[in-house]
Order: C-alpha cells, then structure tokens, then sequence
C-alpha cells in the first residue's frame, strides 16, 4: 500500500516537474509559518531552519523561499495575523509552483483561541488566496509539531486536541494532501530546547518529512559550512545567499586559522583578488556583502552591522575583522570603522573614495560621475548639491576615535588617478590621522599599465598587502615599524608568488 501511494504521488508530480523542466525553470517553493518556519532560536537558521534544509535535499532544480514570521496566527484576529505581514504579499507575489503552510500554533494561546470558531474560515481564506494566483500552486497543509511543555502561552493541549483536528478535517475537505509534522516529532523534546522550536537537528528532521512527502523518496539530510549555493572559487568553496535582502558570499579555506581571522571586502570583490587567494591559502575566510549602490550610507551600515552580527554569532569568526575596500569601498570600510574601531584589526584600501565630494561629486580636480551623484544623494536622503557638500561624516572627517584605537591602515594608490586624487582623498586622510597619532602606511603602484586615468593599476606586491593584514589580525599584533614595509615591498617586487592552493 506504502509502495502504491509514492507510486502515485510520483505520477501525480511527474508531470508538473517535466514542464519546468522543459521551461527551463526551477519549482519555486514557498514556506509560509510562523516562527518554527522561520528558524527561530537556531543558531543559523539562514542556513539551517527547515526551508534552507529542504532546499538543499530538493537540490538544484528547486527554488525555496522561507516566509515563515515570528508570532503569527492562522487567525485573522489572532494577535499577529500572519494574513497582515509583508511576508504574506511576498509569497502571494512570487507566484509558488508548491506552497507549504504551517501555521496554528501562536493560535493556540487562550487570547487567540477565543476565536476559534473563526479558525476554519480563517485557514479557507488563506487556501483561496493562494489557489487563485497565477501559478495554481499545489498546497500542503501541515500539522503544527507538538509543544514540550504545558501550562505556557502556547497550548499543548490545544495544540494537540483542537488545531490539529482542525487543520486535518480541512485537508481532508479540500482534497490537499496534508504533511503531519506531530506524529513523526512525537517524544523528541531534545530537539526543542525551549519545548515549542526546534534546533537545527529538529529543523532537519521537519525538512525531512516534508521533503519526503513533496518527492516520494526517502530523505538524506545535505550539510554545509554556510548557507546557499555551493560553488568552487580558485580551488575554495563559495557559498552564495542572500542576506537582508542583498546578495552575500562567504569563501572558506581549505582549512582555517584558529579564531577564525577573516576580510571583509566591500565593492568590487572580483578586482584584484591575488591578495584574497593568499588568504585564503593560508587560513582566512573572505566574506562580502553587496550594499553597492548605498556608498558607505547609514542605510548600508545597518545592513553591515547585521552581517558582522551574523557571521560572529552564527559561524565564530573573529570579534575583529580586517576590511578591504577598492575604490568607492573606502566609504564603507571607513564609514563602518569609524563606527566600531573595537571591532576592526586592520583597514586595507586601493584608490579608495575617501571624500564623495571629490568622486562621485566631480566638486575637485577629478573626473566625477553625474550618475552616481545623484544615486549618492538620493541614498543619503540630501535634496541638494549644498547640502551634500555640507556632510560632515566622510571618511577624512572624524577621525578620532579610529586613531586613538590604533587601527593600522593601509593604501595603494596611482598617483596618476584623475577619478579618484590621492590628493583630494588619500593624501588629507593619512595626513590627519597621522596627526591624531593613527598608524598608516601609503604605497604608490607605479609598474605596468595604467587605465581608466590612472584609477586602475596593477598592486605590485599583493603579498605586501596579504602580510600587513595576517600581522594585525593577529591577537598580540603591535604596531611594525613602517621601513618593515618598504624592506618587505623591495623585497617582494620581482618575486613570483605561488599560492598553496595552486600546488594541489
């Protein structure tokens, strides 16, 4: 009987897979629920709340999107309805080929449940919106997973005795094939700490039944290091994910430093990675998050304090990390320093913006960008040129706190850049914060060719940038005294540097 049923599932989704396929396209997946959808409480649950982990067993032909919110009913006048959240419109918006719902367990709490005769209207509502959207969306009700504990808000009771029934006599009147989450999770309380949300065991366990009854076949758990695709970068693995909404990668080593010492790029993570390859060869992660068009604002800050908050958090990386910016990155990685110069060990830049009224402004000696101008003020919220130039918080501006922390800092120019002047940006911020006492080091890069007015130029000596960063990421690091550096750099000029990673 078990046999004939995955028999029929698979005829019943055999023909919905042959026709993305022959489209060209991927299944999209949408995970609707509440905060066990989510993935709260697990450590990375960007990586490991139960849609990730469905994700990856679906495998490359399947797009899943997590709309799990924390807190919300199935109710409509539930505290939190979930029918009100953005999470909501998102998933009616993007048009699922699959939608999964689990939902009735905030519903439980005896301030909701007062409308439970309102439940099945409420749970039929939800099924239409979703049956009247352009894709006609196959739906799989769930059962919520069982509550650990008794006498808290949330209803083990209720959960057990009166949602459950409730959601399963719905499936079974609307025809859906209905996923039960309770039965399989029964008597594993280990893997729900607080007794309502899995960990990241639990999530997997919860990906596996779904997975099971969306395919038929029996599930195998796929584990990584970080979330998202999984693909080789000049002999490392990369994983790609979005991140706040914006697009992030993390590179791992082969294998890494202890305490996890690591670089932050911002902008431009493809130009001149000689320096990121040693790196990596020998130890550190590379980590990058695109805020590339907010150009170092308060907006982009909020996102970059909330990606340094992940990756410390969730995957241990070092308290301190070494940023890296090219180009317009110097307004990120001096803006986000500036901020917190605790947590930076080091700053590392190539013809870095450090005054956007030089580059994208055009206001000095350089070639500006009308383009990017306005992008910048728009982004800043300035409604005029005046206003702008008024900023006071560039990356030359305030300097103080960065200097007193004694945060190394290190820039490789063109003296021949007309895009970005050394003397409208390098020049005034090395000076000042020599002057607060910083400690700072400027090489100019004058071997081969020079393009783009002399804003794009060969780095000479990435190992000279790979070593000054390796030094102060270390715990112990003191200041090197600055002939260290030009002995290294005359040392390293004519050097041909071969990278561990490209022996094997």
């Amino acid at each position: 009987m078990k046999q004939f049923k995955i028999i029929l599932l698979f005829l019943f989704l055999l023909p919905f897979v042959n026709a993305n396929a022959q489209e060209g396209r991927k299944i999209k997946v949408a995970c609707i629920g509440n905060s066990i959808t989510f993935g709260y409480g697990i450590k990375d649950r960007i990586k490991d709340a139960y849609p990730e982990q469905l994700a990856r067993m679906l495998g490359e032909g399947y797009e899943v999107k997590n709309f799990g919110i924390s807190g919300k009913t199935l109710l409509s006048k539930g505290n939190a309805p979930y029918i009100e959240t953005q999470a909501y419109k998102d998933a009616l918006a993007y048009n699922p080929d699959i939608v999964i719902i689990k939902l009735g367990t905030n519903d439980s709490k005896d301030f909701n449940w007062v409308y439970k005769d309102e439940f099945k209207a409420d749970y039929l509502r939800l099924l239409e919106s979703f049956q009247n959207i352009e894709s006609k969306p196959t739906i799989y009700p769930c059962l919520a997973v069982p509550v650990y504990e008794k006498g808290r808000k949330i209803s083990a009771e209720i959960v057990t005795n009166e949602v459950n029934p409730k959601i399963r006599e719905i499936a079974k009147e609307q025809g859906l094939k209905l996923i039960d989450l309770y039965t399989p999770m029964l008597g594993k309380g280990k893997l729900f700490p607080d007794a309502i949300h899995p960990n990241g065991e639990g999530a997997g366990e919860i990906a596996k039944i779904i997975y099971e009854n969306l395919s038929g076949k029996k599930a195998v758990l796929v584990d990584q290091s970080f979330p998202g695709k999984k693909t080789e970068w000049k002999g490392f693995t990369r994983f790609d994910f979005e991140f706040d909404g914006k697009k992030a990668f993390v590179i791992e080593p082969t294998k890494a430093v202890p305490g996890k010492p690591w670089v932050w790029r911002a902008r431009f993570p493809g130009w001149h990675t000689e320096m990121d390859s040693i790196l990596l060869s020998e130890g550190f992660h590379l980590a990058y998050l695109n805020t590339n068009n907010q150009f170092g604002s308060p907006k982009a800050m909020k996102s970059w304090d909330r990606f340094y908050k992940y990756l410390i958090r969730s995957h241990d990386f070092s308290k301190k990390v070494a940023l890296e910016g090219v180009s317009r990155g110097g307004l990120f990685v001096y803006n986000w320093a500036k901020m917190h110069p605790e947590l930076v060990s080091c700053i590392y830049t190539e013809a870095p913006v450090c005054d956007f009224k030089s580059w994208p402004g055009g206001f000095g000696s350089g070639i500006g960008s009308e383009k990017d101008w306005k992008t910048l003020k728009e982004e800043y919220g300035f409604k005029s040129d005046a206003e702008a130039k008024k900023y006071d918080n560039n990356p030359i501006d305030n300097l103080e706190g960065l200097a007193k922390a004694k945060v190394p800092v290190l820039h490789m120019i063109s003296l021949t850049d007309s895009v970005v002047p050394p003397k409208e940006n390098t020049f005034p911020l090395i000076n000042k914060y020599l002057e607060l006492g910083g400690i700072a080091t400027v090489v100019t890069c004058t071997e081969g060719k020079q393009t783009l007015h002399g804003h794009h130029f060969p780095i000479e000596t990435p190992r000279l940038g790979a070593d000054f960063i390796k030094y102060y990421s270390k715990p112990e690091a003191k200041p090197l005294d600055p002939s260290a550096y030009h002995n290294l750099r005359n040392g390293l000029q004519n050097s041909q540097i071969k990278f561990e990673h490209e022996k094997r």
